[in-house]
């Protein structure tokens, strides 16, 4: 299994390691759905709003992956980026539900852009004789990225959940910022995550 791993090519460590990185900030789902009963939805709202998630996830994933074919992977990644962004920090300020249904559906379009295109992009770097050690490889580290975004997040969750949504709102900016911009020079050539690009 060791030798596996070690045959997996540089490249390929450079984008799990930028994409695991992330995701000690991207905290499960669960929490938000606490976030909004805080900010006042009923339970069957919390449900509502759960389904209405997954629907827009569902219908916007196809068209997230035409995207990633067309102007490439790291791009509508990083666009997902954004839009965790403007979820984890609009939840993280509002205190109205209105606004909260529209954060969902950002949030909603996150996960179109960020699932399977990051899975995309990984079989993109390594050969088909690679290619499930490499995604089992990254699951189980995203795996293990989410747990650890679980219990700190959980552990600064106080009262209303307010400075862990702000904290990974800001983190994924950052992460956008980076990505979007290393996209943006890759032409260039310059700068080492560039190169991972």
């Amino acid at each position: 299994m060791l030798a596996v791993v070690r045959r997996l090519p540089r490249r390929y460590w450079g984008v799990v390691s930028f994409l695991v990185a992330f995701s000690v900030a991207n905290f499960p789902d669960a929490l938000l759905l606490l976030r909004l009963k805080g900010i006042g939805f009923s339970v069957v709202g919390v449900i509502l709003a759960y389904v209405g998630y997954n629907v827009v996830y569902a219908v916007a994933s196809f068209p997230a992956g035409v995207l990633a074919d067309r102007f490439g992977r790291p791009v509508v990644y990083g666009l997902g980026l954004v839009f965790f962004a403007v979820g984890y920090l609009g939840l993280g300020i509002t205190t109205d539900a209105a606004t909260a249904w529209g954060l969902i559906v950002v949030y909603g379009l996150f996960t179109a852009c960020y699932d399977g295109v990051g899975k995309g992009w990984i079989s993109t770097l390594i050969g088909e004789e690679q290619q499930s050690s490499a995604q089992g490889v990254f699951q189980g580290l995203s795996g293990f990225a989410v747990l650890a975004a679980g219990l700190w997040a959980g552990f600064l969750w106080g009262t209303d959940g307010r400075l862990p949504l702000l904290i990974s709102g800001v983190v994924g900016a950052v992460f956008a910022v980076v990505l979007l911009g290393a996209t943006a020079g890759r032409r260039q050539h310059t700068g080492s995550i560039r190169q991972l690009l």
